[in-house]
């Protein structure tokens, strides 16, 4: 068997990973995947590009960027396990932030699902005190500054 005949077309790479083929041609645009063989002008894929379309979704689900992802794809000197482990390091602090934001979320909420009253002009949940809250870091939560995010309303 041929290698082109090994070779598996974009649709058959998108069934098989659960990816849209316009996701998989984007990720190609990126330079996240490598530039696929052609055959009559079609783009051929061969199996290791599933392990890459893993990694690639296995790493935004964990929060990591395009650019992230494709640092820690890349052809460096450093062993990937060490670049792996610089980003998780640097990904961290984000997550604490986040999780935070969440609960101060939550908590706001709460608050909201407690309301009665027959007008919100007269609602507590608007009193400075009820919004000094949601600067107010969780518990067990360090505070850092956020890098551009929006405030909690």
């Amino acid at each position: 068997m041929s290698d082109v005949a090994r070779q598996m077309p974009i649709g058959e790479v998108a069934e098989r990973t659960g990816m849209s083929a316009s996701r998989i041609r984007f990720y190609e645009a990126r330079g996240l995947l490598p530039e696929p063989d052609r055959a009559g002008g079609k783009r051929r894929y061969g199996a290791e590009v599933l392990r890459r379309l893993a990694i690639i979704d296995a790493a935004q689900r964990v929060g990591f960027t395009l650019e992230e992802i494709q640092d820690l794809l890349g052809s460096r000197d450093e062993l990937a396990h060490e670049r792996l482990r610089q980003l998780a390091v640097l990904k961290l602090p984000e997550l604490d932030d986040l999780i935070a934001r969440a609960t101060s979320v939550r908590q706001m909420l709460r608050i909201c699902s407690r309301c009665s009253c027959d007008s919100i002009d007269v609602c507590r949940m608007f009193d400075e005190r009820v919004l000094a809250l949601r600067d107010r870091p969780a518990a067990g939560a360090a505070r850092r500054p956020k890098r551009g995010a929006s405030t909690v309303a």
